[in-house]
């Protein structure tokens, strides 16, 4: 876009050129004023969001929810070991001495 001042004198001009100088000067800055004036109003009525956004959030809702679902099953196996190794701990300790199941079944016979 030419400016006033990037021209030798406009005065000069024959009339063709001076039409068309004028005619894209103007062009351009009704185009600059157009394109504000349309995000502005694309931004008043709320049109300035993806069209299918419902279906994005959908998308991010349900990973979300397979994540929590996977962290969730691992919290239950992890405690499910816990347990397996208190109980395992708990027949040892009931094992005194060393002794062995089948050691204590043959001495309570």
């Amino acid at each position: 876009m030419l400016l006033v001042s990037n021209t030798k004198d406009l005065k000069t001009l024959t009339w063709g050129p001076y039409l068309w100088f004028y005619t894209t000067f103007m062009a351009g800055r009704g185009l600059a004023a157009c394109d504000f004036l349309g995000e502005k109003l694309a931004w008043f009525f709320g049109i300035t969001s993806p069209k299918y956004q419902y279906a994005i959030d959908e998308y991010e809702r349900m990973k979300r929810q397979d994540k929590e679902e996977q962290e969730e099953a691992e919290r239950e196996a992890e405690a499910e070991r816990q347990r397996a190794n208190q109980q395992e701990a708990e027949k040892v300790n009931d094992m005194e001495g060393g002794a062995t199941a089948t050691q204590a079944e043959q001495v309570e016979c």
